[in-house]
């Protein structure tokens, strides 16, 4: 395996993942939510960590498909995961269930059968962030816990750091191709967003 920039940040994502899901799963209720969210990035950052170390530009066949195909589907759990911690937020849990599995279907029927572009990827998984972001800011505005700052803070940050993904941004005097550093900087969103959890409980304790 190349143990490129990219697959190193992807190992680290996947201790980070691991982490942060053991912490969050000793909080009740939301805490598995958390939990669930970081299992799946975390087994994406597995598959992607193979990915790219081995199978990188051979196609959509293969092993090396189906790799990729296993990083969008454990992307498309994760999404899932955000959905409903947006209910919580809203709170609409009911509804918000059923928009993710809905979307979550479309998401993997067409991973499978259509495309499996990473522009599929991003497309399915701005939804539940912004969502997500939006369900903070209004809790906030309502009175809801401070906590919340950092899960607007830890959202902001992944969007920016899509951003700079999708623009090619690198940092060649660290080492760091265009995927290494949205690994980083993803890596410190999830963090940020972990500190919500005591908030987001305390909120869904409060409802």
């Amino acid at each position: 395996m190349k143990l490129s920039d990219v697959v190193l940040t992807d190992l680290g994502l996947v201790v980070l993942c691991a982490l942060l899901a053991g912490l969050a799963w000793q909080t009740p209720v939301v805490g598995m939510l958390f939990a669930g969210f970081y299992a799946a990035l975390g087994l994406a950052a597995w598959f992607g960590a193979l990915w790219h170390g081995r199978y990188e530009g051979q196609g959509s066949h293969g092993v090396g498909g189906r790799l990729w195909l296993s990083v969008m589907v454990a992307v498309g759990l994760g999404n899932m995961a955000l959905w409903l911690l947006v209910g919580v937020v809203w709170p609409a849990p009911a509804l918000f269930a059923a928009i993710g599995l809905g979307l979550m279907l479309v998401y993997l029927a067409l991973a499978v059968f259509v495309s499996r572009s990473f522009l599929l990827v991003s497309a399915f998984s701005l939804p539940p962030v912004l969502a997500l972001l939006a369900g903070f800011g209004l809790a906030l505005a309502r009175g809801g816990p401070a906590g919340f700052w950092f899960g607007i803070a830890g959202l902001a940050l992944a969007l920016a750091g899509a951003g700079l993904q999708a623009a090619r941004i690198a940092v060649p005097r660290l080492g760091l191709s265009h995927n290494g550093l949205y690994h980083l900087i993803q890596g410190a969103a999830l963090v940020l967003l972990y500190l919500t959890l005591p908030a987001l409980e305390a909120w869904y304790t409060k409802g």
